[in-house]
């Protein structure tokens, strides 16, 4: 492994990427805001909880879009029986070589 391989910071290596966030007025209030619920942890440590909790927000968001889209999916299926005729998907197949 080359030096080029690898992230450096004394006495803290890792082959791991590095993020470098600014403490923004925004980031700052965010931070403070986590503090209230996380007390006298690091900001550094405030930072992982808050991406922890962002990905478990988008997580259970993505899981819960998919069941609705299930759902109403569920719903009208068969809703439509005369939009296609009965053999329409034999036909389709019908045009593609084997």
């Amino acid at each position: 492994m080359t030096p080029t391989d690898q992230c450096y910071t004394e006495a803290v290596p890792t082959t791991l990427p590095r993020h470098a966030i600014t403490e923004t007025p925004r980031v700052a209030a965010m931070l403070d805001d986590a503090e209230a619920v996380w007390p006298g942890v690091s900001r550094a440590d405030l930072l992982r909880r808050l991406l922890e909790a962002g990905h478990a927000h988008v997580t259970d968001k993505r899981t819960a879009d998919r069941r609705r889209r299930l759902t109403v999916i569920a719903q009208v299926s068969g809703s439509m029986p005369d939009v296609w005729p009965a053999d329409a998907a034999q036909g389709l197949k019908d045009e593609w070589p084997a």
